[in-house]
């Protein structure tokens, strides 16, 4: 009696089953792993250490994309605050995508470029990608400014006669006390008339009008911006510091540009807005504090961007600046009527 109940056919019949099913298989499982694993993304900078102010190429290639309907890249707003995008590039192949990243780093204690996600776009569906982050050395450019500093001599004290000067003192007083009395003496006391304030208004102030001027004024006082750059661009940073100042109601003239940026991001800006003032802002504090020395076609380019902001901010901030006049109008109201009730008491 057999063991196998079942019988099987001989092998020369199955190895056209085997080989069919094997080959499912193989399919199945390099179908699967492409939908796993097809997306990489690798990332990579030409320095190994960076110091304040230095240009850098950041690059990332993409590999397993070309199946999706769009590919979103990081920009401006998804880099830390201490890299500034000069440009970006797309190269495309069958194999994926490979960006090119030109950026400034003007940071003083960073040690990597942190990690960014690239959107992947089928249908409605948005997958993030995560692009790695690349470590990096910092070297400042300030040498130790204690290395050649002696050490400070003691404070020796000096004996000091107060008495004379304490004397001198009183007697001083002393006539000044008698001159007082004399002029009082003299002096018939007169009653003063009342004077009545006057309600005085104060016209609206558009900040919006005031950033017009204060940039027309940059623009003609500075007919070659290059051959002064950090006045240009410290002038230009504060003009629009200023209007935030006075428009979002913060204090953008003693606040970091990071700090004026999420505030312009808590109060709602617009997106463009708060783009363009951080490209304007970030590239002040490069000329300010990184010794960073723009060319011509820098100026110019960023007077193009001063144009663009300020177009944006005269769109968008309309409402905003009622606000503000409607606001201003409530108290000059307040103030009248209650220089009516003075009067009336």
């Amino acid at each position: 009696m057999s063991f196998f109940p079942m019988s099987f056919p001989p092998l020369p019949n199955r190895l056209p089953v085997l080989l069919m099913l094997l080959t499912l298989g193989l399919v199945y499982l390099w179908m699967g792993s492409g939908v796993a694993l097809a997306q990489e993304a690798v990332s990579a900078i030409d320095r190994d250490t960076l110091q304040t102010g230095d240009r850098f190429t950041y690059q990332v290639r993409l590999t397993g994309v070309e199946g999706f309907d769009a590919v979103v890249y990081p920009d401006s707003a998804d880099f830390a605050p201490d890299f500034l995008i000069r440009s970006r590039q797309v190269e495309r192949d069958q194999r994926g995508d490979t960006l090119v990243y030109h950026l400034v780093y003007f940071g003083v204690d960073g040690e990597e470029v942190p990690e960014l996600h690239a959107g992947l776009v089928r249908g409605t569906d948005t997958l993030q990608l995560a692009i790695p982050e690349v470590p990096f050395g910092y070297r400042s450019r300030v040498e130790d400014p204690d290395a050649d500093l002696r050490p400070l001599k003691p404070i020796f004290p000096f004996f000091r006669n107060w008495w004379p000067f304490l004397l001198l003192g009183l007697v001083l007083a002393a006539i000044a006390a008698w001159l007082m009395y004399r002029y009082r003496q003299k002096l018939i006391p007169e009653p003063k008339p009342v004077v009545k304030p006057v309600a005085r208004l104060e016209p609206f102030r558009n900040p919006l009008d005031d950033l017009r001027r204060e940039l027309d004024r940059i623009q003609y006082a500075y007919g070659e911006p290059h051959r002064l750059p950090k006045q240009f661009y410290t002038e230009l940073g504060d003009a629009f510091r200023s209007y935030f100042e006075r428009a979002y109601k913060f204090p953008a003239l003693e606040s970091t540009t990071w700090e004026v940026i999420q505030e312009l991001k808590s109060t709602r800006a617009d997106d463009e807005i708060v783009a363009l003032a951080s490209r304007i802002l970030q590239e002040a504090d490069l000329v300010k504090f990184a010794k960073y020395e723009p060319n011509e076609a820098d100026c110019s380019n960023v007077m193009n961007i001063v144009r663009s902001l300020f177009n944006c901010i005269a769109e968008n901030d309309r409402y905003r600046i009622a606000v503000l006049r409607k606001k201003h109008e409530e108290e000059q109201k307040e103030k009248v009527s209650e220089d009516t009730d003075y009067d009336l008491g």
